[in-house]
């Protein structure tokens, strides 16, 4: 370890701090954190708020890239800044944490944190003892992120605000690519930079593993020089083994090629990669069924772009092809949501009555002229239900779900309290 005993973590209830706080702890760091909320889906063991007081003997501030967002900057980052301490978590991941391993990040808008513990869960499984760090909480782990001693570090690599830039990965997996977060950046171009730039910080061997089905992924090979890499490819069109998945829809499917052409490249055996793929149970907040009372399934989930919302209904379907499936949606952002209207139509087809929720506001500063109306609008669905208001929705759904019904949240901001709320209906 370097010189850099105290390390205070700013913002560390939100899913990726937390995790690389913990792996902090476990490599010899003092830490100590603290969150505007005063819990989250992924952690409440901090201090609720911010303080420059925290800054007492810290050698070290890490932050989320969310404080830069703020239209005020907290004492306790002012205080970090005059002090010259301050550094993003990914930047503190990749300085700190990565130094010494062989480094495998999993990048794509879509798929990131199912694929990385389905990863983790390999090099586990094969003797391997990999640190990971995944922005969702696994519960063979504990939360979102393993401490091991071996070689390898699998890191969730994040695309927005440029955070997969912090590392010079020796393997990078790439499920998917397509525009979004709007708030960060101005155009499809220019998030194809972003990941070309990544692509270019590969090291080592230098290996791509990408998911050849994504016409993103196709643009950006054609765009770069792979003559001095390692591309390998999958692709649901090809003959893959057959899988017994836990974890349902072909999105997963497609995941678990993308594990197992890096499980070939590791040479693992096929029969322990097949094994661990099948004993994979999923990840909290991915299609996460989290109540199963008076007949009616409630699943909590993280999707909240027009695609993953999509490919979610249409697993659920599958799964459940007789029942009546309500999806129950809560909006990113009003300035994502602006971006990404054309994308709604049809995206709800696999439900068959829709709830749209109030809108997270996130970032935003004011509402770009949308709100719940514009999205039941653009999805052109026959049975949607828009509220911008909690209670009312709550007393909508009280008053028409009946036995037999599943029901799917989805929604990056608070949907996990509303998914807790509906199991708590009485129906």
């Amino acid at each position: 370890m370097s010189k850099i005993k105290k390390v205070h973590f700013m913002g560390v209830g939100g899913s990726g701090m937390s995790g690389v706080s913990f792996l902090a702890f476990k490599a010899g760091y003092e830490i100590t954190g603290c969150d505007i909320e005063e819990s989250t889906a992924y952690s409440n063991k901090f201090f609720h708020g911010h303080s420059p007081d925290h800054l007492k003997n810290v050698d070290l501030l890490v932050v989320t890239p969310a404080v830069y967002f703020q239209k005020v900057k907290s004492s306790e980052l002012v205080l970090g800044e005059k002090r010259n301490i301050v550094l993003s978590w990914q930047k503190f991941l990749g300085k700190y944490l990565h130094k010494g391993k062989k480094v495998i990040c999993i990048a794509g808008t879509h798929g990131k944190s199912t694929t990385t513990a389905m990863v983790g869960k390999l090099l586990e499984d094969a003797g391997l003892d990999p640190q990971v760090t995944v922005g969702a909480n696994y519960g063979k782990w504990g939360g979102g992120a393993r401490y091991g001693n071996g070689d390898y570090f699998v890191t969730e690599a994040d695309e927005f605000f440029d955070n997969f830039l912090n590392y010079s990965p020796d393997v990078i997996i790439l499920n998917n690519t397509e525009f979004d977060h709007p708030d960060y950046f101005k155009s499809e171009e220019q998030i194809f930079e972003s990941y070309k730039k990544f692509i270019g910080k590969l090291t080592g061997e230098k290996v791509l593993i990408v998911n050849s089905d994504s016409g993103g992924v196709q643009k950006i090979l054609k765009e770069i020089d792979t003559s001095k890499l390692k591309v390998i490819k999958y692709s649901l069109n090809d003959k893959n083994p057959d899988l017994n998945l836990k974890v349902i829809g072909k999105h997963n499917v497609a995941n678990a090629l993308g594990v197992i052409a890096l499980g070939k490249y590791l040479k693992i055996k096929e029969d322990v990669i097949i094994k661990s793929l099948e004993g994979f149970g999923g990840i909290g907040r991915r299609m996460e069924l989290i109540s199963d009372l008076n007949g009616i399934k409630v699943f909590d989930d993280y999707a909240h772009h027009p695609t993953a919302i999509k490919a979610t209904l249409d697993a659920l379907n599958e799964k459940y092809p007789e029942s009546r499936i309500w999806a129950v949606y809560e909006a990113h952002s009003y300035i994502r949501t602006k971006a990404l209207l054309t994308h709604y139509k049809g995206v709800f087809e696999g439900a068959d009555k829709v709830v749209i929720g109030p809108i997270f506001k996130a970032r935003d500063n004011e509402n770009f002229g949308i709100n719940e109306e514009s999205i039941k609008k653009a999805s052109e669905h026959k049975d949607v239900a828009c509220f911008d208001d909690n209670s009312k929705m709550f007393k909508y759904l009280k008053d028409n779900l009946k036995s037999g019904d599943i029901v799917l949240v989805m929604g990056a901001g608070k949907s996990y309290l509303w998914a807790r709320e509906i199991c708590n209906l009485k129906i």
